[in-house]
Formats: structure tokens, C-alpha cells, sequence
């Protein structure tokens, strides 16, 4: 029994082994790959319109354009003055009505001594209580229109993101400035950004690089970069996706406009030439063929050396799914 199972086991061994050469009898064909280079400019990695929150006369200017934007984080203040003023009359009101509070305390607390010795009416200590809880909600409206006239004064001052760069300023001093009004314009260059426009096969080489690299043309220079986003919609006219690259590398310039270019390697479904591994190629008084799997001969053009054991080779008579036999062990 153990001989006849050692048989068996010997058996399908020898049965998986000539399986396995059967398979690799053949080999497909690969597209040979075509370099394309995708141009774009750098931008700001995000941009950002400043609109004044409130009306009035413009009174400072942080930053020019160029300039980035303070620690402070403001980029320009109207005058406040009439707001000013509101916050003094309301906190004038609050000290009125802490007075109320205290006088109303001591004599609620004065007029319990009396009722308790009935030597004073209830309803005179009913009432001072009733002016006492008047008092103190006089005080929380009081100090919630504080609140909201100092939001209000603090709103006279257009803010920005710390360090963000000014792009234009629509603005000057003394200016008349409406609410709503988009004062100026800031960004984000501490990073750039690389908007492209690829299709689907450029979009798959890109996904597929691990080390994406960008080449300035301006100087000569290449830098790393990652994808930012992917835009999910397309451009019904190019048929062609919006894919943000993002380069964090230091650069000679933080700035918008620089020429960069993204080179791709993509199959080149359309072209004559192909990758095949060099174990099919068979040579002949200095001529190359490849024998398909219909058991035709095709001469083809050798373009390329042995590269990871594959080679490139043109010609018309192949086409993208043909196999090719094995010829060399």
C-alpha cells in the first residue's frame, strides 16, 4: 500500500510539473509603453476671498500685495469709533443695574428681618423681590447686547489665515467699504498646487507611480510631488479628469505660474510595436522571429535590449491577445 501511494504521490507530482511547462509554453504579448508629457502651472494650494462683515470707512491696511498676512491675523480694520461708543453706553447700563442689584438685595434682605417681626407688610417685600429679579434680567440682557456690540466692533477688522500671501486688494485707506464687499484676495503658497487635466489610461499610469516626479522647466529642476485630489466629474469637452498635484518640496520661488511638466508611460494601444519576453524571440542569420500560437512564423524588428528578461519588437502582423511559443531553455 505505502509503494502503490509513493507511486501516486510520484505520479501527480510529474503530472503537476508537465502542466506547469504547458503553461508556460506560451507567452502574450505586452503594448509597448509611450512617454507623454502633461504641461501645467503651479498655483496656491488654496485660495481665499476676503469680504468686509461690516460698513465703514477703512482706517489700516496690514499688507500690501505680496505681502503675507501678520500674526495678528488681520489684513485691514474699519474704523469702530460708533461702536466704541455702543460698548461704553452698554457697560454704563450694566453698572446701573449692578447698583439696582445691590440696593435690592439689602433691602429684600432688610424687609425679611421686618415681615419675620410683623413689623412690615408682605407685599412691600413681594415687591422689592419682583424689582430685585427685574434688575438682575435687565443685567443678562445688558451683558448679552455687550457681547454682541463687542462681536459687532470686532467684525470691523477683515481677518486671514497667518502667513497666507495677498493675491490683490480691492481697497485704500479712507475708503467707504460696504458689508458684503470682497476687500481682497489671499493664498495659500507655503504649498503648490499642480492642476492637470489627464484621461483614464494617464490617470491609471499615475495611481500606479509610487515616486511621482514633477519637472520644473523654468529651472531645470525636479521635485516629488503626491496627488492632492481627484476630481470625480470630467470635462465633457476633453473627456478628461481634473487631478490636483500637490508639491511639498522647498522651491527656488513660492508662486504662482511655473512651468511644470508630469511625464507619464502609458501603453501605446495604437502602435506596432511590442514587449515580449526574450525566451520567444528565436534569431536566424542575424533576423529575429516569433512563432504564434496558430503555428505561423512572423519576422519582426528587434528596437530594444534584454530589459527584466523582455525586449521590444515591431511589426504589423501582430496584434494586442496573440501568443508566441517558447523557443529558448
Amino acid at each position: 500500500m505505502k509503494f502503490i501511494f509513493a507511486l501516486t504521490v510520484v505520479s501527480i507530482q510529474l503530472t503537476v510539473s508537465l502542466s506547469a511547462l504547458a503553461e508556460q509554453k506560451w507567452v502574450a504579448i505586452e503594448p509597448a509603453m509611450r512617454e507623454v508629457t502633461i504641461t501645467g502651472f503651479t498655483r496656491a494650494q488654496a485660495t481665499m476671498p476676503l469680504a468686509a462683515e461690516v460698513e465703514g470707512k477703512v482706517s489700516n491696511i496690514f499688507a500690501d500685495i505680496g505681502d503675507p498676512i501678520p500674526a495678528t491675523n488681520k489684513f485691514a480694520c474699519l474704523d469702530d469709533t460708533f461702536a466704541q461708543i455702543d460698548i461704553k453706553s452698554a457697560k454704563n447700563e450694566m453698572s446701573r443695574h449692578y447698583i439696582d442689584i445691590k440696593y435690592f438685595k439689602k433691602e429684600v434682605s432688610r424687609h425679611k428681618k421686618l415681615v419675620e417681626k410683623h413689623t412690615s407688610a408682605i407685599s412691600v417685600l413681594d415687591s422689592l423681590t419682583r424689582d430685585l429679579n427685574n434688575a438682575r434680567q435687565a443685567l443678562a440682557v445688558a451683558s448679552i447686547r455687550k457681547q454682541r456690540l463687542e462681536e459687532h466692533m470686532r467684525r470691523h477688522c477683515v481677518e486671514a489665515p497667518e502667513g497666507w500671501l495677498l493675491i490683490d486688494r480691492n481697497i485704500e485707506l479712507g475708503q467707504w467699504v460696504n458689508q458684503g464687499d470682497v476687500v481682497a484676495n489671499v493664498g495659500n503658497y507655503s504649498q503648490l498646487k499642480v492642476p492637470v487635466s489627464l484621461s483614464q489610461q494617464e490617470l491609471a499610469a499615475l495611481q500606479q507611480d509610487n515616486n511621482i516626479e514633477l519637472s520644473l522647466m523654468d529651472f531645470n529642476l525636479k521635485v516629488s510631488a503626491t496627488i492632492d485630489h481627484v476630481s470625480p466629474a470630467f470635462d465633457d469637452k476633453t473627456r478628461k479628469i481634473l487631478v490636483d498635484l500637490l508639491i511639498k518640496e522647498n522651491l527656488p520661488e513660492l508662486r504662482g505660474g511655473m512651468r511644470v511638466g508630469l511625464m507619464l508611460n502609458i501603453p501605446d494601444a495604437k502602435s506596432t510595436s511590442f514587449i515580449i519576453s526574450k525566451l520567444a524571440l528565436e534569431e536566424r542569420f542575424e533576423e529575429y522571429w516569433l512563432q504564434r500560437k496558430d503555428g505561423k512564423k512572423i519576422r519582426v524588428k528587434l528596437l530594444s535590449d534584454e530589459v527584466n528578461g523582455k525586449v521590444t519588437i515591431a511589426s504589423h502582423e501582430i496584434k494586442m491577445g496573440d501568443q508566441f511559443k517558447i523557443v529558448q531553455h
